[in-house]
């Protein structure tokens, strides 16, 4: 996901600031901080990555206020939560990005990719069970091809 541009960032500052102020919680320098660390980053990441980064850019921020602000940033609907697996969850930004699906590999890289035909399923699934589905999350595991030599 592309990173945004000036503007755009300061829609997303907006929205988590009136966020806050709408759910009674504190607008700290850190959270600010926190927020234009994952925006500036087009990664998906996990707590102890993002804390290690900003600990490297002599951000003084604890690894509980990092955890609470993701949480915060979850529910304000700035940041989406994948779990993969019983104890890995990575993040990413979620502001104005397309809806996307996910294969992650076995060497931990992450594969994004969208892909038409679900849209047809969903609206398909939709109908059938008279539902509406407000969002949906996918993933595939697997690992790369290994390359054969040709040359034998």
């Amino acid at each position: 996901m592309p990173s945004l541009n000036a503007n755009e960032y300061e829609n997303v500052r907006k929205i988590f600031e009136e966020y806050l102020v709408k759910n009674n919680h504190r607008r700290t320098p850190e959270r600010f901080a926190i927020l234009e660390e994952i925006y500036n980053s087009d990664e998906h990441f996990n707590v102890d990555q993002l804390y290690i980064k900003m600990k490297n850019k002599n951000y003084r921020v604890s690894r509980a206020t990092i955890y609470n602000t993701i949480e915060v940033l979850s529910n304000a609907e700035l940041v989406r939560k994948h779990q993969l697996g019983d104890n890995l969850s990575l993040y990413e930004k979620s502001f104005s990005s397309r809806q996307h699906d996910h294969i992650i590999l076995d060497n931990g890289e992450i594969i994004e990719f969208c892909d038409p035909r679900l849209q047809t399923i969903k609206s398909d699934l939709e109908k059938v069970f008279n539902i509406e589905i407000d969002k949906h999350s996918l993933y595939f595991y697997g690992r790369r091809n290994e390359v054969k030599n040709e040359s034998n």
